[in-house]
């Protein structure tokens, strides 16, 4: 807790995230588990994107337009008149413009891991002092 709430530092969500990816690569070496982050396995149109984060088409657009601001417009294609976002741009879109949602993947895999670390007979309440 005092890593994500008592931190001036960095906004709430980057420590949360901070925190989760910490938990996460403990969990991964003692459960001796490959790193896992296979979330944007494809590339997706802006209806696509508008689903997969939970956003109207204006916001999702801003988005795009702030990932090409930021030097990544190699993400940015047409097929078919349409335009497509690379699955590294739907992950670079995921990171820095809707963290809420890379929180959700990292708190579901975070959880996932949990479940094995208490199945491998590991003591859960002393997980390295804190929880």
């Amino acid at each position: 807790m005092l890593q994500v709430y008592f931190q001036k530092e960095k906004s709430l969500i980057d420590a949360d995230v901070d925190f989760f990816e910490d938990r996460i690569g403990q969990y991964e070496e003692l459960l001796k588990v490959e790193h896992h982050e296979n979330w944007w396995n494809e590339d997706m149109d802006i209806k696509q994107l508008c689903n997969y984060f939970n956003r109207k088409e204006n916001t999702v657009r801003k988005a795009i337009k702030k990932m090409c601001d930021n030097g990544f417009e190699q993400y940015k294609f047409l097929v078919d008149g349409k335009i497509v976002i690379s699955s590294k741009g739907v992950e670079w879109i995921c990171k820095n413009v809707f963290k809420q949602k890379y929180l959700e993947l990292l708190e579901k895999y975070k959880k996932e891991l949990t479940e094995k670390y208490i199945k491998a007979g590991y003591p859960y309440d002393h997980f390295f002092g804190r929880n």
